[in-house]
C-alpha cells in the first residue's frame, strides 16, 4: 500500500502500470483551504489538515467552467484547489527531479486532471509529476483594485499549490531543490508571471514556456475592474460601489460566473486580446496585501526583474491558427485602421504612428490586400508572429541578460496526434497548430487521439527532451546525435522538433527583424 504522511496528514495513493512501467498516483491532495462562501474571489488560504489516512485515489473537482475540449458545462465545485502527484518511487535511491504542470486553457477552461494531462509518458523516467487546478474566469480573475479583491487569485492558487509542492514533494520522493515548472497558453504565460513574481521567488528552478510569455498581450487585462463592473450589470447591478458589486457577486450562483460573454468596452483602441474578459491584471501598489504583481509585464523584464534560472521557451509554426479560425466573424474588425498594431503599441503611440504602422504591417504580411478568408494561410502566419512568436523570442532575449542559459524550440512535426487542427477543421492551413504539441507530451484519453509507431517517436524525443532539462537544466544529453545549443543574442539557436530534430541558428529571421523595428527593440 502506497501511504505517504504530508504535513496536514497521511494520504493513500493507488499503484498504476501502463506498458509495464510501473509509478504511484496520489491525486485530489487540497493544497489550499475550499475557497467557499467569503472566500469566493479571496488569496488561497493554506490548508487545513486531516485525520486518519486520506484516501488519494481520485481527482478533486475542478473549478466550474465551460469545458471547450468537450463542449460542455463541467459543474465541477469552488471547491476545487486540489493537485496531483505521481511518481516513479516514493523512496528512490536518490531524490527525483519535480515538474509541475500548469494548465492552459485562456484562464477560464481546464483542469490538472489525467483525462487530458494523463503522466504516463512522463512515468518512463525517472522524474515526479504534479499537476493541478485553479480557480478561473470570474471566480479566479475578478479584480476590483480593493484589497478584498485585488485580482489574480488565480495566479495565488497557483503560488499555493507551488508553496504546497516545495514543502511537501520530498514525501514522495522529491528532490525539492530540482523543481520545474512548465505550461502551454496560458499555462506558459503563468510560468512566465512566476518568473517576474516575488511572491514566487525560490519556489522553482527552472521554467519551460509553450506557445506562451506574460509579453503576450492575451496574456494580461488592462481592464479588469471595467469588466467586474460590466459583468454586475448584465447579472443585475448597477452601482459604482466595489462592496456593493461584490456582495451582490458572492452571493450569485456559480453557474451565473462561467462562459460569460461581455459587450465590447468601447475604447478607442479595441483589441483582440481583450476578448479574454478576466485573466491576470496588474495589482495595485498600495494595497496593504501580499500582491503577485505590481508592474506591467513589459517594465520588469525590461528591467532586469527575472527569475535567473534556466528556461526553455518556444511556439509552434502555425500558432495563428487559433485565431484564424475565427477570421470570417472578426474580418470586419481586421479592417478597421490600427488593428493590426500590437496593443502594446497602440497605447503609446500618436495616431499618426499608429496609422504609418499599420500600414507598414499590412504591407509587409498581406501586400495591401483586404484580411479576408481568402488569404488565410498569410493572416494565420501574420498571427503567428504578432500574438505569440515575436514576444516568446522577445521573452528569451531579455532572460539571456541573466546568467542562466535559455533555449528555445519550434514544434513542426504533424501526425494524427495533431488533434486540435483537425478539431478546428482547419487542415487546408500549413503548419502545427496552437497547443498541438499537448498530445505528445501527456496521454490523452478523454478525446479519441490515435497513438501509432510514428507519433511514438515524437513522443519519446519530446519527453526526453523536457525530462533532461527539468533533470539537469539542459534538454540534449552528450548521446544526443543533435546537440541544443542555447539561445543567445549572438547566435540565436533554435531547435526544431520535427521527425528529425535539428538546431539552427536565426530562424524566421527576416520576420523577427521586422517586429524589432516595430518594436525598436533592435538594439537589446
Amino acid at each position: 500500500m502506497a501511504v505517504v504522511q504530508v504535513e496536514q496528514g497521511a494520504l493513500k495513493g493507488i499503484e498504476c502500470n501502463y506498458n509495464g512501467e510501473q509509478y504511484v498516483a496520489f491525486k485530489g491532495i487540497p493544497y489550499a483551504t475550499p475557497p467557499l462562501g467569503v472566500l469566493r474571489f479571496k488569496a488561497p488560504k493554506p490548508p487545513e489538515p486531516w485525520q486518519g489516512i486520506r484516501d488519494a485515489s481520485e481527482h478533486g473537482p475542478v473549478c466550474p467552467q465551460y469545458n471547450e475540449r468537450l463542449y460542455r458545462i463541467d459543474p465541477g465545485s469552488e471547491d476545487c484547489l486540489y493537485l496531483n502527484v505521481y511518481t516513479k518511487a516514493i523512496n528512490p535511491p536518490q531524490p527525483l527531479p519535480v515538474m509541475v504542470w500548469i494548465h492552459g486553457g485562456g484562464f477560464y477552461t481546464g483542469s490538472g486532471n489525467s483525462d487530458f494531462y494523463g503522466p504516463e509518458f512522463f512515468m518512463k523516467h525517472d522524474v515526479i509529476l504534479v499537476t493541478f487546478n485553479y480557480r478561473l474566469e470570474v471566480l479566479g480573475f475578478l479584480c476590483l483594485d480593493t484589497e478584498e479583491v485585488p485580482g489574480n487569485a488565480g495566479l495565488k492558487d497557483q503560488v499555493a499549490a507551488l508553496r504546497w509542492v516545495k514543502n511537501n514533494i520530498t514525501a514522495f520522493g522529491g528532490d525539492s531543490n530540482n523543481i520545474t515548472i512548465f505550461g502551454c497558453s496560458a499555462g506558459a504565460a503563468s510560468t512566465s508571471y512566476h518568473l517576474v513574481s516575488k511572491m514566487s521567488e525560490g519556489l522553482f528552478n527552472k521554467a519551460i514556456c509553450q506557445s506562451g510569455v506574460c509579453l503576450n498581450e492575451w496574456g494580461y487585462n488592462i481592464y479588469g475592474k471595467e469588466r467586474a463592473f460590466q459583468l454586475g450589470k448584465i447579472l443585475g447591478i448597477t452601482t459604482d460601489s466595489p462592496n456593493e458589486l461584490l456582495q451582490f457577486l458572492r452571493d450569485m450562483p456559480v453557474s451565473s460566473l462561467i462562459k460569460i460573454q461581455l459587450p465590447i468596452l468601447g475604447k478607442q483602441h479595441e483589441d483582440l486580446a481583450d476578448s479574454i474578459f478576466f485573466g491576470p491584471v496588474i495589482e495595485k501598489e498600495h494595497l496593504n496585501i501580499e500582491k503577485f504583481i505590481t508592474e506591467e509585464p513589459t517594465n520588469l523584464i525590461k528591467n532586469g526583474k527575472l527569475a535567473n534560472v534556466p528556461i526553455m521557451v518556444g511556439y509552434t509554426s502555425a500558432e495563428g491558427i487559433e485565431i484564424g479560425k475565427r477570421l470570417a466573424g472578426i474580418a470586419g474588425f481586421l479592417s478597421m485602421k490600427g488593428a493590426v498594431v500590437p496593443r502594446e503599441l497602440k497605447l503609446k503611440w500618436a495616431p499618426e504612428k499608429i496609422l504609418e504602422i499599420d500600414k507598414k504591417i499590412r504591407n509587409y504580411y498581406f501586400q495591401d490586400k483586404e484580411i479576408t478568408p481568402a488569404i488565410l494561410q498569410e493572416y494565420v502566419n501574420f498571427e503567428t508572429d504578432r500574438l505569440f512568436a515575436y514576444n516568446i523570442v522577445r521573452f528569451a532575449r531579455y532572460h539571456v541578460k541573466n546568467t542562466s542559459p535559455v533555449y528555445l524550440y519550434k514544434f513542426t512535426a504533424e501526425t494524427e496526434r495533431n488533434f486540435t487542427k483537425k478539431y478546428y477543421n482547419m487542415q487546408e492551413v500549413a503548419g502545427v497548430c496552437h497547443s498541438d504539441e499537448l498530445p505528445y507530451l501527456f496521454n490523452v484519453t478523454c478525446i479519441n487521439i490515435p497513438l501509432t509507431d510514428v507519433s511514438r517517436s515524437i513522443i519519446k524525443s519530446i519527453v526526453d527532451l523536457w525530462v533532461n532539462f527539468a533533470s539537469t537544466g539542459n534538454p540534449t544529453s552528450p548521446n544526443h546525435e543533435v546537440q541544443w545549443k542555447q539561445f543567445t543574442n549572438v547566435e540565436r539557436n533554435c531547435y526544431v522538433i520535427d521527425y528529425e530534430c535539428k538546431c539552427v541558428p536565426n530562424i524566421n529571421e527576416e520576420n523577427m527583424k521586422f517586429w524589432e523595428e516595430i518594436y525598436d527593440e533592435s538594439n537589446l
